[in-house]
């Protein structure tokens, strides 16, 4: 037989079997990132072992910066808890929306808009399932709850730990009341008085136990997480862990108690740490871990009043409620291994309000145009690549305080103070004198960007 007939051949025979052929290197597709925010009450920018804490241990927290990125410069969006979860949730500053830069209690009518966007509404679009565990703080009716959010589910405490039941808040069927309470007692009028501490335990959009034993949270909220994880294993999921505590008035269960010398709030630490570490050994053994990315940080800095039972901003200046860097600079660690590298040691301002965009762009999902978004896409940040090109053109405190660049002015009590952050981080020395100029141009910018806010946008 001639060679261009045995050619002729063997191509015939290689086209046949071209399917089984390119069937067999047809690279696998790739499985979306699951996404885990984990977000603590009132914790400080000095309370975990991997920042300095003392007096107590957070060996996975610790463990989980060392295999992934920790931040030193990451800042929530106000030093208090409705904003800052707001601004975290949609990646907008609170006040686009009209909100007073405070907290909504047990009485209050309103909540945020079910017409902002949340994380769990973008990620919708690409079939995420979306669940919350924890506190919610963005309004208890249920026009204004999780499930009105993008949320598929709801299972938490619907506001602060040191508050009380919303006695319209409707009951589920199964309802569970504690320490012998009744409905009489949960119909108070006199609750804010007379009920502080006993705070309800919601599902989806219904109380099912009050109130609830404030010591099992952090355990009940950990087993909730890990069924998620476990029911929504085969698909993409975005979980968010708000964990009640910090937060005072402190719990922790019998198996933390009396373990630190920190006292209760070293104790409540361990079990947050533990929390953290039960997660991530989840994601491990269900092969989940390389393509979950998990943030943990917190909702604002430590409420110093409370003294022994409140934690630490560090080295940095005052605590929650104000426009100082202890206020809203916080812990943040992210982690997922083979994306994110590990040990890095991020200097790069960052701030809750870019996940969302971040988050939207690692998901490939379309972020919303009819608004303004405050945060940036920082995912190349998160893969520790150059990081050059992201500016961020300023960024807001509680209060009147605005950062442009390593720049800060604040007015405070009719007090104008200019820091330069890059070289005082702790605020200490005011260089109003030395820079006029700087002053001037950040508070025309700080009263423009004021004035933007009453578009709603």
């Amino acid at each position: 037989m001639k060679n261009r007939q045995w050619i002729t051949i063997l191509t015939v025979i290689m086209m046949l079997q071209a399917p089984t052929i390119f069937a067999s290197v047809t690279p696998k597709k790739e499985k979306p990132t699951n996404f885990i925010v984990i977000f603590t009450d009132d914790l400080g920018y000095g309370d975990l072992g991997c920042y300095g804490a003392q007096g107590y241990q957070t060996p996975h927290l610790d463990a989980m910066a060392k295999e992934g990125m920790r931040f030193t410069d990451f800042s929530v969006s106000s030093s208090i808890c409705t904003p800052s979860r707001a601004g975290l949730l949609t990646g907008r500053y609170a006040k686009r929306w009209g909100h007073n830069d405070n907290v909504y209690y047990p009485y209050s009518k309103d909540g945020m808009p079910a017409s902002e966007i949340t994380i769990a509404e973008v990620l919708k679009q690409k079939g995420y399932q979306t669940g919350i565990v924890g506190k919610w703080h963005l309004g208890h009716q249920s026009e204004y709850l999780p499930l009105a959010q993008g949320f598929d589910m709801y299972f938490g405490i619907p506001y602060s730990n040191d508050m009380w039941q919303a006695i319209e808040m409707p009951l589920a069927q199964n309802h569970l009341f504690n320490d012998g309470l009744t409905l009489q007692d949960y119909k108070n009028a006199n609750a804010k008085t007379q009920c502080r501490n006993q705070v309800p335990l919601v599902s989806g959009n219904e109380v099912i136990e009050w109130p609830v034993h404030q010591s099992e949270l952090t355990r009940r909220y950990t087993e909730k997480a890990q069924e998620f994880i476990l029911q929504n294993k085969e698909k993409p999921f975005f979980l968010y862990l708000a964990h009640s505590m910090p937060h005072v008035p402190l719990y922790t269960s019998a198996s933390f108690a009396g373990k630190t010398q920190r006292g209760l709030f070293g104790d409540v630490l361990e079990e947050i740490d533990w929390s953290v570490g039960e997660i991530l050994k989840t994601l491990k053994t269900q092969g989940l871990d390389k393509n979950t990315l998990v943030i943990f940080t917190s909702d604002n800095g430590p409420w110093l009043a409370k003294k022994a039972n409140a934690g630490s901003s560090g080295p940095l200046r005052d605590g929650k409620f104000s426009p100082y860097e202890g206020g809203s600079r916080v812990p943040c660690i992210v982690w997922q291994p083979g994306t994110v590298p590990q040990g890095i040691v991020s200097n790069q301002q960052t701030t809750t309000l870019d996940l969302l965009p971040t988050i939207a762009k690692i998901a490939g999902a379309a972020l919303p145009k009819d608004r303004i978004i405050d945060g940036l896409d920082i995912s190349a940040v998160f893969k520790g690549k150059n990081t050059k090109s992201i500016q961020r053109d300023y960024f807001l405190y509680r209060g009147d305080a605005i950062r442009v660049g390593d720049w800060k002015y604040v007015k405070d009590k009719n007090t104008e103070q200019l820091f330069n952050l890059a070289v005082d981080k702790v605020e200490s020395k005011n260089r109003m004198a030395e820079y006029p100029d700087k002053a001037k141009e950040l508070a025309a910018k700080l009263r423009k960007v004021q004035e933007g806010f009453l578009d709603r946008k």
